[in-house]
């Protein structure tokens, strides 16, 4: 009677541990669709936390990727209506649109974008371009100068290095403002043609060299300036960031003559301090209507980003820009082609 006992009660306990075991697997195991659900939620959160930019220069960071964000939600869809997720898809599909929104004035096409130069308005071409002051490939640098052929040239991250195989160039660039320096902050201004006035000027507490330079059009003005903020890696350096493009906005409100700003100003377009400058300033983003134009980090294109930017007011018109090669930097160089409207 006991052996048949035992014999009667050993299957039943069998039965009872597979199915824990098989719960236990079920539950752990990571399925596409749950991986991408996750994925997305935190992107949506990111997509959130990017408009708090103004409190807390961390979130400011999430701003920075909404194209990114609104391309990665909108591949989701696909998938989560397939699988039936018809709550997070729709909490998808409006982040996507809400993302793309932030994307519209660079991506819509404006009026602004299709301007023609009359016969008898001289047009200008200038190119920005922040060269890395690690970067030794100068034949790149000089490729492009000679592709190009702008009338101005804006470096940033100029050193005394690159200043000396510059020299070739005297001849067609003979008009200059430079303040070389042997960190990430050094700047130049080249030209063809002569340069009214010209000055080092320093905006906001980081005491970094910005150049301003005033030239003659016919009888009018124009104002070029070239800047290059601190990147915001840290509390200090977005706040001394977001100084020097207070001050870069007050002195264009004020300026007397149609400008054009061009640098690297180290923010995206959908930061709040981004649209703080253009609101503060008057100054309009030359890439509307002509694409995202990503600029940085050359090499890793998901994380591509526009931080080189022209902004110009009124009195200009911008005819044409575009992003061109590599230049053996971490950037792209911006190409500008513009000209001053009709009074």
């Amino acid at each position: 009677m006991p052996a048949s006992s035992g014999t009667d009660l050993a299957p039943a306990c069998t039965p009872r541990r597979s199915a824990r075991n098989s719960s236990m697997q079920t539950t752990g195991r990571i399925t596409l669709t749950g991986l991408l659900t996750t994925s997305g939620a935190l992107i949506c959160a990111a997509s959130l936390i990017g408009f708090g930019g103004q409190i807390w220069w961390v979130f400011e960071l999430a701003s920075h990727f909404r194209p990114q964000y609104a391309l990665t939600l909108g591949l989701c869809l696909p998938l989560l209506l397939y699988r039936r997720r018809y709550r997070w898809a729709a909490v998808f599909g409006a982040f996507a649109v809400l993302n793309a929104m932030c994307l519209a004035p660079r991506l819509l096409p404006l009026a602004e974008a299709a301007v023609h130069p009359g016969a008898d308005q001289a047009t200008f071409r200038v190119l920005l371009a922040n060269v890395n002051a690690a970067n030794r490939d100068y034949p790149k640098m000089r490729r492009a100068i000679l592709k190009y052929e702008p009338d101005f040239i804006v470096l940033l991250e100029v050193t005394p290095w690159l200043l000396e195989r510059l020299t070739e160039f005297d001849g067609r660039y003979p008009h200059r403002a430079v303040a070389p320096r042997e960190d990430n902050f050094g700047i130049a201004l080249l030209g063809r043609q002569p340069f009214l006035r010209t000055e080092i000027m320093q905006f906001g507490v980081a005491g970094l060299p910005s150049i301003t330079a005033e030239i003659a059009v016919g009888e009018r003005r124009l104002i070029l300036v070239g800047t290059h903020p601190l990147p915001p890696v840290s509390a200090e350096a977005a706040q001394n960031r977001n100084e020097q493009l207070a001050a870069l906005a007050l002195f264009a409100r004020q300026a007397r003559h149609p400008l054009l700003l061009l640098g690297d100003l180290n923010v995206s377009p959908w930061s709040p301090y981004f649209a703080r400058l253009l609101t503060d300033s008057g100054l309009r983003d030359s890439a509307d209507g002509r694409g995202i134009l990503p600029s940085w980090p050359v090499g890793l294109a998901p994380l591509w980003i526009p931080i080189d930017h022209a902004l110009y007011s009124d009195g200009v018109e911008i005819l044409r820009r575009e992003t061109g090669p590599t230049l053996g930097s971490d950037h792209y160089p911006v190409i500008v082609d513009f000209h001053l409207a009709r009074s």
